[in-house]
């Protein structure tokens, strides 16, 4: 079944000392195009999550958000040398005393002491936070996908519905069309014999019948876009990323109708052709969406 484009998934995943929040949504898009925001100590992993991503979506506008869960320990950690601050909080209180002063530190103050806490980077194999990171990653994919997929089978009954309508109309057309020289012919002898012309050779008409059947004849087109309805139904129920294939084809569609439309020499199927090319445009904005 088709997927649509339009999509949101969430994967959370805790391991070791790193936990991770993955969240992954996407719009209609041309092309793969994926955007990811996350912390500075995990852009060595960008390009591991856009092909995870890729893995799973063919089209999109898509964006990858990571976020570390609380209490992880990635990053720094942050040391206070207590000896160093003691003897500090110690020399103060002798200078006190010496001073008859009664200034007291408080715990904002300690902490601008030189060398009083210190900064160390957390030293943890990349390998390892990348499983963890992955696999948060993936249970967001496998939700963005799941959702896509329900996405997509709305788009498919509702372009299954614009095609059946489209063919209901092109059968209409298709039993219309033969009927269409013989009126001409009937208007024709109606208005020689309007004009008082008793003695017109038959072969003169039907010859110029003939020449208007021929310029007005819509039977490749009725066939071609047959076929492209066929081709409709079967990529709407087909596996995979169609979405370019049903762009192009309804393209193609919109061509015979236009064919249709300019051939017509006929009121009720001029009126029925335009009724078709709002549907092919029904058709045009429903696959826009499709990946």
């Amino acid at each position: 079944m088709i997927s649509s484009m339009t999509g949101y998934g969430r994967g959370e995943k805790s391991g070791g000392q790193v936990g991770f929040v993955v969240e992954i949504k996407s719009v209609n898009h041309r092309f793969c195009d994926i955007t990811v925001k996350q912390p500075r100590e995990l852009l060595q992993f960008e390009d591991r999550l856009k092909d995870l991503v890729k893995s799973y979506a063919v089209r999109g506008k898509i964006d990858v958000f990571v976020n570390q869960l609380p209490g992880g320990e990635l990053g720094a950690t942050v040391v206070a040398d207590e000896g160093l601050i003691k003897a500090y909080v110690d020399a103060f209180a002798r200078l006190n005393e010496a001073l008859g002063t009664g200034v007291e530190l408080d715990a904002r103050t300690l902490t601008t002491i030189p060398g009083a806490l210190t900064v160390t980077p957390v030293k943890l194999d990349p390998e390892e936070i990348w499983k963890v990171l992955a696999e948060a990653a993936k249970a967001a994919a496998e939700d963005f996908t799941a959702m896509r997929k329900r996405e997509g089978e709305k788009l498919a009954e509702a372009l299954t519905e614009t095609g059946k309508t489209l063919a209901a109309m092109l059968e209409t057309v298709r039993e219309r069309a033969p009927e269409i020289p013989a009126q001409y012919k009937a208007k024709l002898e109606e208005r020689i014999a309007e004009l008082g012309q008793k003695s017109v050779d038959p072969q003169r008409i039907a010859a110029e019948v003939a020449i208007f059947a021929d310029r007005c004849s819509i039977d490749e087109e009725i066939a071609r876009l047959d076929s492209h309805l066929g081709q409709l139904f079967s990529l709407v129920n087909s596996d995979g990323a169609v979405g370019k294939q049903l762009d192009f084809l309804v393209q193609e569609m919109n061509r015979e109708v236009n064919t249709m439309g300019s051939k017509a020499n006929d009121l009720a199927l001029t009126q029925t052709v335009l009724n078709m090319k709002n549907e092919v445009e029904k058709l045009r904005e429903q696959i826009q969406n499709v990946e």
